[in-house]
């Protein structure tokens, strides 16, 4: 990991042909903002955004035969909700 200091006000950039470049807007004792310039076609995203989509897709994943059958037992009665309703 490479480990730099910068000051409010100072960048730095990840990739000059991309033009991704990390400014310091804000540093405070807890926090400090950062504002991100770089393409659209660049995804940034947050750590934590990133390792809750990956639990939640391992949870996913790790499903039982019993919540498939739970799961289309709901589908199943709600497939028989919007046939009655539509039979009137």
């Amino acid at each position: 990991m490479l480990v730099l200091t910068r000051r409010k006000g100072e960048s730095i950039v990840i990739d000059v042909e991309e033009g991704i470049e990390i400014t310091v807007l804000e540093a405070s004792p807890g926090a400090v903002r950062l504002g991100i310039r770089a393409p659209r076609s660049i995804d940034v995203w947050r750590k934590e955004v990133i390792l809750q989509v990956k639990d939640a897709n391992k949870a996913a994943a790790a499903a039982s035969p019993g919540d498939a059958k739970k799961l289309g037992e709901i589908l199943g009665a709600r497939r028989s909700k919007d046939k009655d309703k539509t039979a009137d």
